[in-house]
């Protein structure tokens, strides 16, 4: 048996700094490869999952958004909306783009673009996702609900 949780964590408004040097763009045919490799470095994904996974065709309230610095590609993120809800999934920055301010940029300028609906905005975690936990905290997300998982492995 294979155990995860996930908390579910609210942005709790708050003055956002603008954000300056990031760019989210729609994701293209084009960023297939690179979303391949996000999935395989941020979430461990093996790479057939991960090209699985990076196949999907999402619904129409769905947008895949990669993160573009100095005209380089280094991230992605997924906001989907559920009843007007925004909820954020799937955000990830390659290992050598992480630590220099750039995933507080993104989730601000989401925050922004998403706060203006008037909704609360949402995302997932994992729990064991300490470095993830602590970003999403700095920006103004609080926990709100904890969700364990169980998952049989077959014999």
């Amino acid at each position: 048996m294979h155990f995860l949780s996930i908390k579910w964590m609210e942005w709790q408004k708050q003055p956002i700094e603008e954000t300056d040097s990031i760019i989210l763009r729609q994701a293209t045919l084009e960023d297939y490869e690179m979303r391949v490799r996000l999935s395989v470095s941020a979430f461990g994904l093996d790479e057939k999952d991960a090209r699985a996974m990076e196949s999907k065709v999402f619904e129409d309230n769905t947008e895949m958004l990669m993160i573009d610095v100095n005209d380089e590609t280094v991230g992605k993120i997924r906001v989907s909306r559920e009843e007007g809800q925004p909820w954020i999934y799937g955000f990830s920055i390659l290992p050598e783009h992480q630590g220099k301010r750039r995933g507080r940029k993104v989730l601000r300028r989401v925050i922004q673009e998403q706060g203006s609906t008037g909704y609360s905005i949402y995302l997932e975690v994992e729990t064991k996702n300490d470095h993830a936990l602590g970003l999403y905290k700095s920006v103004g997300f609080k926990v709100v609900h904890v969700q364990d998982y169980y998952r049989y492995q077959r014999v």
